[in-house]
């Protein structure tokens, strides 16, 4: 999705520590379900026995040669933007049982508007690890720097009945939401607002040349140091 490419297939590795018939039925439907509304097959893989339960899936996509979306294209001037809303699933984590752990548990590939940023984004990445982190990829593969405006954070509204530095904290570390951050220039970004969004998009700032993420509210620089999912701590 953050490539722009369409969905095509997947290849599934499992490792299981002894043959459970009804739980394989159950995963084998899961898993066929979450294919088909992407039209993805299973097109192989490995299925071997371990001591633990072990599964990894790659999935794989098309793009055309030279059309792929990457990280490193903003431009200064492009606006900064995410679909949806963000810290949903952060927020679920820590409130087990609440109506948006849905968005954990269930999240949705933006697979459509991947495809509809294509020849349209500067750059774009999953929000996967947390807004601000995932928006630094970008800024650094990209060798430019923005200003972020909290006020336009698009925050569900059982979030915005926290302080606004909770609200922040999950907006903006939580990760796991896998919303699209994409830079757009001004004229393609009208160009987006043209087409049927199957997402709302939210524009939160503007690419700089000074190379570091800011952060404004209300105008007014507002010194925020946040950091997200760390891979290896």
């Amino acid at each position: 999705a953050a490539m722009g490419a369409k969905p095509h297939s997947i290849l599934l590795a499992l490792s299981l520590p002894q043959i459970d018939h009804d739980w394989l039925k159950g995963f084998s439907q899961g898993l066929y379900d979450c294919c088909d509304q992407f039209g993805v097959s299973l097109i192989g893989g490995d299925t071997t026995q371990s001591p633990h339960l072990t599964i990894s899936v790659t999935a794989l996509g098309w793009v055309e040669t030279g059309k792929a979306v990457t990280r490193s294209g903003a431009q200064v001037g492009d606006y900064v933007c995410v679909s949806g809303t963000v810290g949903d699933a952060a927020f679920a984590l820590q409130n087990l049982g609440h109506p948006l752990q849905k968005r954990l548990d269930y999240p949705t590939p933006r697979c459509q508007l991947g495809e509809q940023l294509k020849g349209l984004a500067s750059s774009m990445i999953d929000v996967s690890d947390g807004l601000a982190q995932d928006l630094g990829h970008i800024l650094k593969a990209s060798h430019v720097g923005a200003i972020l405006d909290l006020d336009q954070l698009p925050i569900d509204a059982a979030l915005k009945k926290l302080q606004q530095e909770q609200q922040w904290q999950y907006a903006l570390a939580g990760g796991d939401d896998y919303e699209l951050c994409f830079t757009i220039s001004p004229q393609n970004y009208e160009k987006l607002l043209l087409q049927q969004l199957d997402v709302n998009i939210s524009k939160i700032g503007q690419i700089a040349q000074q190379p570091e993420l800011t952060f404004v509210q209300n105008g007014v620089d507002h010194s925020l140091h946040f950091y997200g999912y760390q891979h290896f701590a």
